[in-house]
């Protein structure tokens, strides 16, 4: 295994580097992250070039190029012509990595994700009321399976407004969960949630989370919004054994 002595790989960056040969951006990206939030590189301290990361992580430099893409236009990263690439002061590598995966991670687990189903639809009355919609107004609508260590974690419905969230896309989504998506695209800044228990249909909760039909299961219901516009409201559905917890 190639271990770069000037930039060291962390536990994380070590782990991926053993996958190397199959390196995806998104890996790319998470050694990049694991690296600033560990402080091997610093703010305002410029990183490797792309040509060096390749070589380094044995992957194609289109693929680095399209992990430092994505993380100039979260802000953790600054790009400049013939200068280099820095971290930016400040960067925004919690919210980047959404909460969720800072959860899978932080118990050891390896996070994963899996988009199921995204096109536009008319939603039901209760969201088209809660997303302050008029009648018959579309709204992007997305599945997703969360998985840790391969096994399904919790499944989510989304629905987006495309108005206030531009670019998001069946594209994008295939490649980033909704979450990390909005939270590097979007500034949002006031969010509701909501706890109940909903009952695993056949249609997507039960085989989603492998469960039989008709088990209760834990939903969290959050509605995000930027100023006074509503954004995205997701439902996730947790397996009926799955404990919350939350520091108050």
């Amino acid at each position: 295994m190639f271990e770069s002595s000037a930039f060291p790989l962390s536990s994380a960056g070590a782990a991926l580097s053993a996958r190397r040969k199959n390196m995806t951006w998104q890996a790319v990206q998470d050694v990049v992250l694991d690296r600033i939030q560990n402080g091997i590189w610093r703010e305002g301290e410029l990183i490797p070039t792309e040509s060096t990361l390749a070589t380094e992580l044995g992957c194609a430099r289109a693929t680095v190029n399209r992990a430092m893409q994505a993380l100039a236009e979260t802000g953790v990263i600054e790009r400049r012509r013939k200068v280099g690439t820095r971290v930016a002061a400040h960067p925004r590598v919690q919210l980047v990595r959404s909460l969720l995966r800072r959860e899978l991670e932080a118990a050891g687990h390896s996070y994963g994700y899996r988009l199921l189903s995204c096109t536009e639809v008319e939603p039901p009355q209760e969201v088209a009321q809660a997303m302050l919609l008029r009648s018959g107004e579309p709204l992007l609508f997305n599945r997703a399976l969360f998985l840790a260590n391969g096994a399904p974690y919790c499944c989510e419905e989304r629905w987006t407004n495309s108005f206030a969230a531009p670019g998001m896309n069946a594209d994008v989504l295939a490649e980033m969960s909704a979450c990390e998506w909005l939270l590097g695209h979007v500034p949002l800044n006031r969010a509701s949630l909501s706890i109940g228990v909903a009952v695993a249909d056949i249609r997507f909760i039960a085989p989603a989370l492998a469960i039989p039909e008709g088990q209760p299961v834990l939903r969290l219901e959050r509605l995000e919004w930027l100023n006074n516009m509503p954004v995205s409201l997701s439902r996730r559905y947790f397996p009926p054994e799955h404990r919350l917890e939350a520091e108050m």
